[in-house]
Protein backbone atom coordinates (compact mmCIF):
# COMPACT_ATOMS: atom_id res chain seq x y z
CA UNK A 1 0.00 0.00 0.00
CA UNK A 2 1.13 3.62 -0.66
CA UNK A 3 3.06 5.22 2.35
CA UNK A 4 1.19 8.82 1.37
CA UNK A 5 -2.14 6.81 1.67
CA UNK A 6 -1.15 5.33 5.16
CA UNK A 7 -0.08 8.49 6.23
CA UNK A 8 -3.90 10.27 5.06
CA UNK A 9 -5.62 7.83 6.58
CA UNK A 10 -3.90 7.79 10.09
CA UNK A 11 -4.50 11.72 9.66
CA UNK A 12 -7.80 11.37 8.98
CA UNK A 13 -8.57 8.41 11.98
CA UNK A 14 -7.00 11.42 14.30
CA UNK A 15 -9.38 13.33 13.15
CA UNK A 16 -12.04 11.41 14.57
CA UNK A 17 -12.17 12.28 18.52
CA UNK A 18 -12.20 15.63 17.97
CA UNK A 19 -14.98 15.59 16.04
CA UNK A 20 -16.55 13.09 17.59
CA UNK A 21 -16.17 15.05 20.80
CA UNK A 22 -17.77 18.28 18.96
CA UNK A 23 -20.90 15.68 17.53
CA UNK A 24 -21.45 14.68 21.45
CA UNK A 25 -21.14 18.30 23.37
CA UNK A 26 -24.15 19.43 20.35
CA UNK A 27 -25.88 16.64 21.06
CA UNK A 28 -26.22 16.41 25.05
CA UNK A 29 -26.94 20.29 24.56
CA UNK A 30 -29.62 19.76 21.83
CA UNK A 31 -31.43 17.62 23.81
CA UNK A 32 -30.81 19.67 27.52
CA UNK A 33 -32.34 22.06 25.71
CA UNK A 34 -35.40 20.29 24.24
CA UNK A 35 -39.16 20.08 26.00
CA UNK A 36 -38.23 16.57 26.84
CA UNK A 37 -38.77 15.75 30.15
CA UNK A 38 -35.94 13.05 31.39
CA UNK A 39 -38.14 12.43 34.72
CA UNK A 40 -41.74 11.88 32.57
CA UNK A 41 -39.36 9.64 30.20
CA UNK A 42 -38.17 7.72 32.43
CA UNK A 43 -41.23 7.14 34.87
CA UNK A 44 -43.90 6.66 31.61
CA UNK A 45 -46.63 8.37 31.02
CA UNK A 46 -48.61 10.07 33.85
CA UNK A 47 -46.48 8.67 36.33
CA UNK A 48 -45.14 11.49 37.52
CA UNK A 49 -48.19 13.38 37.94
CA UNK A 50 -49.07 10.68 40.84
CA UNK A 51 -45.55 11.66 42.98
CA UNK A 52 -45.06 13.95 45.33
CA UNK A 53 -42.28 16.34 44.97
CA UNK A 54 -40.33 14.41 47.66
CA UNK A 55 -40.48 11.37 44.72
CA UNK A 56 -39.58 13.27 41.82
CA UNK A 57 -36.75 14.97 43.66
CA UNK A 58 -35.29 11.48 44.50
CA UNK A 59 -35.59 10.33 40.80
CA UNK A 60 -33.72 13.25 39.55
CA UNK A 61 -31.14 12.73 42.53
CA UNK A 62 -31.04 9.10 40.59
CA UNK A 63 -30.45 9.94 37.15
CA UNK A 64 -27.99 12.78 38.46
CA UNK A 65 -30.49 15.87 37.06
CA UNK A 66 -29.79 18.01 39.93
CA UNK A 67 -26.27 18.83 39.00
CA UNK A 68 -25.55 21.52 36.63
CA UNK A 69 -25.38 20.85 33.37
CA UNK A 70 -21.35 20.61 32.59
CA UNK A 71 -21.26 18.02 35.15
CA UNK A 72 -23.81 15.86 33.55
CA UNK A 73 -22.47 16.29 30.86
CA UNK A 74 -18.55 15.16 31.75
CA UNK A 75 -20.57 11.95 33.60
CA UNK A 76 -22.11 11.24 30.45
CA UNK A 77 -19.24 11.38 28.05
CA UNK A 78 -17.09 9.46 30.67
CA UNK A 79 -20.00 6.35 30.34
CA UNK A 80 -20.08 6.85 26.48
CA UNK A 81 -16.71 6.23 26.59
CA UNK A 82 -16.41 3.05 28.42
CA UNK A 83 -19.20 1.75 26.53
CA UNK A 84 -22.30 3.04 28.88
CA UNK A 85 -24.65 4.61 26.78
CA UNK A 86 -27.50 4.66 29.09
CA UNK A 87 -30.07 2.88 29.80
CA UNK A 88 -33.47 3.67 27.39
CA UNK A 89 -36.67 4.69 29.20
CA UNK A 90 -39.05 2.55 27.03
CA UNK A 91 -37.32 -1.05 26.83
CA UNK A 92 -35.35 -1.04 29.67
CA UNK A 93 -32.14 -2.08 28.55
CA UNK A 94 -28.64 -0.86 27.58
CA UNK A 95 -28.97 2.06 24.69
CA UNK A 96 -26.05 0.13 22.98
CA UNK A 97 -27.30 -2.92 23.31
CA UNK A 98 -30.93 -1.78 21.51
CA UNK A 99 -29.05 0.02 18.77
CA UNK A 100 -26.95 -3.41 18.35
CA UNK A 101 -29.85 -5.71 18.24
CA UNK A 102 -31.75 -3.87 15.67
CA UNK A 103 -28.80 -2.82 13.03
CA UNK A 104 -28.58 -5.89 11.03
CA UNK A 105 -32.48 -5.75 10.29
CA UNK A 106 -31.81 -1.82 8.81
CA UNK A 107 -28.27 -3.27 7.10
CA UNK A 108 -30.19 -5.99 5.40
CA UNK A 109 -33.10 -3.85 4.49
CA UNK A 110 -31.07 -0.81 3.11
CA UNK A 111 -27.92 -3.02 1.58
CA UNK A 112 -30.84 -4.52 -0.98
CA UNK A 113 -32.83 -1.22 -1.18
CA UNK A 114 -29.78 0.97 -2.50
CA UNK A 115 -28.29 -2.05 -4.48
CA UNK A 116 -31.71 -1.95 -6.14
CA UNK A 117 -31.67 1.74 -6.84
CA UNK A 118 -27.87 1.80 -7.99
CA UNK A 119 -28.15 -1.07 -10.06
CA UNK A 120 -31.23 0.84 -11.92
CA UNK A 121 -30.10 4.19 -11.62
CA UNK A 122 -26.79 3.85 -13.42
CA UNK A 123 -28.72 1.35 -16.34
CA UNK A 124 -31.39 3.87 -16.99
CA UNK A 125 -28.85 7.13 -16.53
CA UNK A 126 -26.48 5.65 -18.83
CA UNK A 127 -28.85 3.98 -21.74
CA UNK A 128 -30.44 7.71 -21.38
CA UNK A 129 -27.24 9.60 -22.19
CA UNK A 130 -26.40 7.41 -25.02
CA UNK A 131 -30.27 8.17 -25.98
CA UNK A 132 -29.52 12.00 -25.62
CA UNK A 133 -33.06 13.86 -27.44
CA UNK A 134 -34.28 10.62 -28.48
CA UNK A 135 -38.22 9.26 -27.40
CA UNK A 136 -36.74 7.01 -25.30
CA UNK A 137 -34.57 9.74 -23.38
CA UNK A 138 -37.59 12.26 -22.84
CA UNK A 139 -39.55 9.14 -21.53
CA UNK A 140 -37.26 8.13 -18.95
CA UNK A 141 -36.83 11.82 -17.65
CA UNK A 142 -40.04 12.26 -17.33
CA UNK A 143 -40.20 8.83 -15.41
CA UNK A 144 -37.63 10.15 -12.87
CA UNK A 145 -39.51 13.56 -12.39
CA UNK A 146 -42.54 11.65 -11.78
CA UNK A 147 -40.76 9.33 -8.91
CA UNK A 148 -38.79 11.93 -7.28
CA UNK A 149 -41.20 13.93 -6.70
CA UNK A 150 -43.59 11.48 -5.47
CA UNK A 151 -43.33 10.79 -1.53
CA UNK A 152 -41.81 7.71 -0.15
CA UNK A 153 -44.59 7.13 2.13
CA UNK A 154 -47.12 7.61 -1.01
CA UNK A 155 -45.18 4.78 -3.17
CA UNK A 156 -45.45 2.43 0.14
CA UNK A 157 -48.63 2.42 0.70
CA UNK A 158 -49.59 2.26 -3.38
CA UNK A 159 -47.11 -0.89 -3.28
CA UNK A 160 -48.46 -2.65 -0.10
CA UNK A 161 -52.40 -1.87 -1.19
CA UNK A 162 -51.47 -3.22 -4.62
CA UNK A 163 -49.36 -6.19 -3.76
CA UNK A 164 -50.33 -7.37 -0.40
CA UNK A 165 -53.62 -6.65 -0.21
CA UNK A 166 -54.97 -6.79 -4.07
CA UNK A 167 -52.82 -9.26 -5.25
CA UNK A 168 -51.76 -10.93 -2.30
CA UNK A 169 -48.47 -11.62 -3.61
CA UNK A 170 -46.41 -10.92 -0.45
CA UNK A 171 -46.81 -10.10 3.00
CA UNK A 172 -47.32 -6.46 4.08
CA UNK A 173 -45.60 -5.99 7.41
CA UNK A 174 -43.03 -7.31 9.60
CA UNK A 175 -39.39 -9.44 8.98
CA UNK A 176 -41.13 -13.13 9.52
CA UNK A 177 -44.42 -14.11 9.05
CA UNK A 178 -46.30 -14.78 12.74
CA UNK A 179 -45.68 -18.65 12.11
CA UNK A 180 -42.21 -18.26 11.96
CA UNK A 181 -40.84 -21.61 9.75
CA UNK A 182 -38.55 -23.96 11.41
CA UNK A 183 -37.11 -25.30 8.80
CA UNK A 184 -33.61 -23.43 7.23
CA UNK A 185 -34.96 -22.86 3.82
CA UNK A 186 -38.57 -22.26 4.76
CA UNK A 187 -37.75 -19.53 7.12
CA UNK A 188 -35.28 -17.78 4.35
CA UNK A 189 -37.77 -17.68 2.07
CA UNK A 190 -39.92 -16.05 4.32
CA UNK A 191 -37.68 -13.29 5.17
CA UNK A 192 -36.92 -12.88 1.49
CA UNK A 193 -40.96 -12.22 1.31
CA UNK A 194 -40.64 -10.30 3.55
CA UNK A 195 -37.86 -8.23 2.48
CA UNK A 196 -39.65 -7.75 -0.91
CA UNK A 197 -41.80 -5.17 -1.04
CA UNK A 198 -40.07 -2.64 1.41
CA UNK A 199 -36.31 -3.16 0.16
CA UNK A 200 -37.99 -2.17 -3.32
CA UNK A 201 -39.77 0.85 -2.16
CA UNK A 202 -36.96 2.01 -0.97
CA UNK A 203 -34.53 1.13 -4.15
CA UNK A 204 -37.35 2.92 -6.26
CA UNK A 205 -37.43 6.31 -3.97
CA UNK A 206 -33.71 6.96 -4.06
CA UNK A 207 -33.57 5.82 -7.76
CA UNK A 208 -33.77 9.55 -9.55
CA UNK A 209 -30.56 10.53 -7.81
CA UNK A 210 -28.41 7.81 -9.26
CA UNK A 211 -30.59 8.46 -12.57
CA UNK A 212 -29.86 12.00 -12.71
CA UNK A 213 -26.06 11.53 -11.80
CA UNK A 214 -24.80 8.78 -13.59
CA UNK A 215 -26.84 10.20 -17.07
CA UNK A 216 -25.35 13.96 -16.11
CA UNK A 217 -21.59 12.84 -15.86
CA UNK A 218 -21.77 10.96 -18.64
CA UNK A 219 -22.72 13.43 -21.01
CA UNK A 220 -20.14 15.79 -19.66
CA UNK A 221 -17.79 13.03 -19.93
CA UNK A 222 -18.62 12.62 -23.81
CA UNK A 223 -17.57 16.15 -24.54
CA UNK A 224 -13.93 15.82 -23.07
CA UNK A 225 -10.85 15.58 -25.64
CA UNK A 226 -10.25 11.89 -24.66
CA UNK A 227 -13.63 11.06 -25.86
CA UNK A 228 -12.92 13.10 -29.03
CA UNK A 229 -9.40 10.89 -29.64
CA UNK A 230 -11.06 7.80 -29.04
CA UNK A 231 -13.61 8.54 -31.91
CA UNK A 232 -10.90 9.83 -34.15
CA UNK A 233 -9.15 6.70 -33.54
CA UNK A 234 -12.39 4.91 -35.05
CA UNK A 235 -13.05 2.98 -31.80
CA UNK A 236 -16.28 1.40 -31.54
CA UNK A 237 -18.45 3.71 -29.72
CA UNK A 238 -19.89 1.14 -27.12
CA UNK A 239 -16.14 0.97 -26.21
CA UNK A 240 -15.99 4.70 -25.92
CA UNK A 241 -19.18 4.84 -23.64
CA UNK A 242 -18.49 2.36 -21.49
CA UNK A 243 -15.41 1.66 -21.19
CA UNK A 244 -14.24 5.02 -21.14
CA UNK A 245 -16.84 7.53 -20.54
CA UNK A 246 -18.41 5.56 -18.17
CA UNK A 247 -15.91 4.24 -16.39
CA UNK A 248 -14.54 7.83 -15.39
CA UNK A 249 -17.67 9.30 -14.67
CA UNK A 250 -17.76 6.54 -11.53
CA UNK A 251 -15.12 7.89 -10.23
CA UNK A 252 -16.91 10.46 -8.39
CA UNK A 253 -19.87 8.64 -8.36
CA UNK A 254 -17.80 6.57 -5.51
CA UNK A 255 -18.40 9.68 -2.92
CA UNK A 256 -21.81 10.22 -3.12
CA UNK A 257 -22.44 6.45 -1.53
CA UNK A 258 -20.26 7.23 1.03
CA UNK A 259 -22.33 10.95 1.64
CA UNK A 260 -25.85 9.15 1.08
CA UNK A 261 -25.28 7.16 4.68
CA UNK A 262 -27.41 9.68 6.78
CA UNK A 263 -29.98 8.90 4.28
CA UNK A 264 -29.90 4.94 5.04
CA UNK A 265 -31.27 5.72 8.57
CA UNK A 266 -33.25 8.89 7.70
CA UNK A 267 -34.91 6.69 4.76
CA UNK A 268 -35.16 3.97 6.64
CA UNK A 269 -37.62 5.69 9.06
CA UNK A 270 -40.50 5.67 6.68
CA UNK A 271 -40.19 2.55 5.60
CA UNK A 272 -39.62 0.59 8.53
CA UNK A 273 -42.95 2.43 10.45
CA UNK A 274 -44.84 1.52 7.44
CA UNK A 275 -43.56 -1.85 7.16
CA UNK A 276 -43.77 -2.71 10.85
CA UNK A 277 -39.90 -3.79 9.78
CA UNK A 278 -37.61 -4.25 13.12
CA UNK A 279 -34.95 -2.21 12.49
CA UNK A 280 -33.02 1.37 13.98
CA UNK A 281 -35.16 3.17 11.42
CA UNK A 282 -38.71 2.27 13.72
CA UNK A 283 -36.50 2.10 16.60
CA UNK A 284 -35.78 6.09 15.84
CA UNK A 285 -39.36 6.53 15.65
CA UNK A 286 -40.68 4.95 18.17
CA UNK A 287 -38.06 6.63 21.08
CA UNK A 288 -39.37 9.94 19.32
CA UNK A 289 -42.99 8.68 19.73
CA UNK A 290 -42.08 7.92 23.55
CA UNK A 291 -39.70 10.88 24.30
CA UNK A 292 -36.91 8.21 25.14
CA UNK A 293 -34.38 10.87 25.15
CA UNK A 294 -31.56 8.97 26.23
CA UNK A 295 -32.43 6.01 23.41
CA UNK A 296 -32.58 9.42 20.69
CA UNK A 297 -29.24 10.65 22.07
CA UNK A 298 -27.70 7.07 21.24
CA UNK A 299 -29.22 6.67 17.92
CA UNK A 300 -27.47 10.12 16.71
CA UNK A 301 -23.96 9.24 17.95
CA UNK A 302 -24.10 5.85 16.20
CA UNK A 303 -25.43 7.83 12.90
CA UNK A 304 -22.49 10.34 13.42
CA UNK A 305 -20.23 7.22 13.71
CA UNK A 306 -21.61 5.40 10.71
CA UNK A 307 -21.47 8.95 8.56
CA UNK A 308 -17.86 9.63 9.79
CA UNK A 309 -16.76 6.15 8.75
CA UNK A 310 -18.30 6.25 5.42
CA UNK A 311 -17.08 9.43 3.95
CA UNK A 312 -13.37 7.97 5.26
CA UNK A 313 -14.02 5.01 3.30
CA UNK A 314 -15.70 6.63 0.20
CA UNK A 315 -12.79 8.93 0.41
CA UNK A 316 -9.96 6.08 0.65
CA UNK A 317 -11.90 3.82 -2.00
CA UNK A 318 -11.77 7.73 -4.33
CA UNK A 319 -8.06 8.23 -4.23
CA UNK A 320 -7.15 4.47 -4.63
CA UNK A 321 -8.93 4.08 -7.69
CA UNK A 322 -7.87 7.46 -9.08
CA UNK A 323 -4.19 7.90 -9.08
CA UNK A 324 -4.43 11.40 -10.01
CA UNK A 325 -5.33 12.47 -6.49
CA UNK A 326 -2.82 13.56 -4.04
CA UNK A 327 -2.84 12.44 -0.64
CA UNK A 328 -2.70 15.40 1.85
Amino acid sequence: MDGNLVGYVIGRVLQIPPLLFGISILTFLIFYLSPIDPVAAYLGPGTEEMMSPEDVSKVEQQLGLDQPVQVRYISWLDRVVQGDWGISCVKKRPVLDVILERFPATLLLTTTGYTLSMVLGILLGLVSATKEGSPLDRFLHRLNYVIYSTPTFLIALLAMLVFAVWLGWLPSSRMVSVDEPTTFWAYYLDRLKHLILPATVLGISHIAGFYTYIRSNVLEAMEEDYIITARAKGLDEWIIVYRHAFRNSLLPFITQIGLMIPSLIGGSVIIESIFAWPGIGMLTYDAALRADYMLLMGMTLFTSLLVIFGNLMADVAYMILDPRIKYS
